[in-house]
């Protein structure tokens, strides 16, 4: 037999359910609904009584002098933190775990703490320094002794560092990694008291991994309970921003018209932040780029590239210039495509985002070819085999690109031929990774 929620119980009790009549049928027959009832019941005629509220017991001197000690030690690492912080990131990225390593006092809550926040500065303009930041808090959060600090103090904040090392991992396309990560942060939370918010969080990461590794449905649905749970607390930015999240995880399944129905409704709720408000638009210029409509796509997108570089989120302003330049070809604007593509290019590679620079190199090549100019096509096949050599990328990916390279050599290369090597490599992140084949002749000619 299944059970209602605590939630639909209360509402029962207190007499704001709107399904009140089914409740009070299941009520009379299951025994397990019936006993939550009474004990909604005692609770609010517990705080219903007078004396609970006009003769509250006070805390112990003790105790509260305990929490104002805590309090200030916890100001005092913070602070410090900055300060080590502001020394320890700088120069080059290899430095920061052996300067951190000689540090004095270093290894405190605090740290962790600047340390993700420092992350998120690095997250747009180098993912691989904010990639080495969340591992150097997960570092100092594994050597915190549990019995320093109260409570689960220590617990909490090691999952907090393995959730930001997730998303970062996430956010550089190594999601098997990243799922690894997430489902440690969830272990941990599931430790520490009232865990829902924390574990809200940590499901938007996890449906961003889902949804990239083609487990969309699974996405949806975390992606919405998370919504859920920050209205319930009243978090408003963070529920805003997961329905932006979740209407991205419908697009994913292929619901374009869906997900564009709630990105649009979101772009004109007074609550959303500046941030998510350029997310929205971002999102409503690809939409329309999918529905075929590359005018309205172009529109919303030139919008974002100035918002975003405001911000200072470099990838994100690299990510919404490539959506333009979909559009662009879509719209036969394919010569005013061509240098937003190159421009874009170089821009992931300066990001160090090598796999999304190379699917900008291989549409830059297709749109060159379209247009008559293949002289450069060439080239650009020989830099990106050497990239991906150098990142040490999968054999099959330099296979593919091998292969158009020869086939540029020969005089055989066509826009067909680079979207069949273009497909393969956007599908190489999957869970089910294949061996590259050469397209069937007539896709070839």
């Amino acid at each position: 037999m299944a059970h209602y929620d605590d939630e639909s119980l209360f509402q029962y009790v207190e007499g704001t359910s709107p399904i009140a009549s089914e409740i009070a049928s299941h009520v009379s027959s299951c025994t397990d609904c019936a006993t939550e009832v009474g004990e909604h019941r005692d609770l609010i005629a517990t705080l219903s009584d007078k004396a609970v509220w006009e003769s509250p017991a006070q805390p112990p001197r003790q105790f509260v002098a305990n929490v104002s000690a805590f309090a200030e030690r916890i100001r005092q690492e913070d602070e410090n933190a900055v300060a080590q912080c502001d020394e320890l990131l700088t120069g080059p990225a290899a430095w920061w775990r052996q300067r951190l390593r000689k540090m004095e006092r270093a290894y405190t809550a605090g740290m962790v703490k600047q340390l993700l926040e420092r992350m998120r500065s690095y997250l747009e303009s180098s993912p691989a320094h904010a990639l080495q930041v969340t591992a150097l808090a997960i570092e100092v959060a594994n050597t915190l002794e549990v019995s320093a600090y109260p409570c689960d103090y220590v617990i909490k904040l090691r999952a907090q560092a393995l959730r930001d090392h997730a998303y970062v991992l996430s956010f550089t396309g190594r999601y098997p990694e990243a799922l690894e990560y997430a489902e440690r942060a969830k272990r941990l939370f599931a430790q520490v008291p009232l865990p829902e918010y924390d574990l809200a969080r940590l499901a938007l990461v996890q449906a961003s991994i889902l949804c990239y590794i083609d487990r969309a449905d699974e996405a949806i649905v975390l992606a919405h309970n998370a919504a859920e749970t920050f209205r319930r607390f009243g978090d408003t930015t963070r529920h805003i921003n997961a329905r932006i999240t979740e209407a991205g995880m419908i697009y994913e399944s292929g619901n374009i018209a869906g997900a564009l129905e709630i990105w649009l409704a979101l772009e004109q709720d007074p609550a959303i932040d500046d941030l998510g408000r350029v997310r929205v638009t971002h999102n409503i210029g690809t939409a329309y780029g999918d529905l075929r409509q590359p005018e309205k796509a172009a529109e919303y997108l030139q919008r974002c590239i100035p918002e975003y570089e405001m911000l200072g989120m470099d990838s994100e302003r690299a990510r919404a210039r490539w959506m333009l330049s979909h559009a662009l070809v879509s719209a036969g604007r394919t010569y005013e495509a061509i240098p937003t593509l190159r421009k874009t290019w170089r821009e992931f590679e300066t990001l160090d985002l090598i796999a999304d620079a190379g699917l900008v190199a291989l549409e830059l090549a297709e749109a060159l070819l379209s247009v008559g100019q293949a002289d450069e096509v060439p080239a650009i096949c020989r830099d990106l085999i050497a990239q991906f050599t150098r990142a040490g990328m999968t054999s099959r990916a330099i296979t593919a690109l091998s292969f158009l390279r020869e086939a540029v050599a020969v005089g055989h290369a066509s826009t067909s031929l680079v979207k069949h090597v273009h497909a393969f490599l956007r599908e190489l992140p999957a869970e089910q990774p294949r061996l590259f084949a050469p397209p069937p002749p007539d896709v070839r000619e």
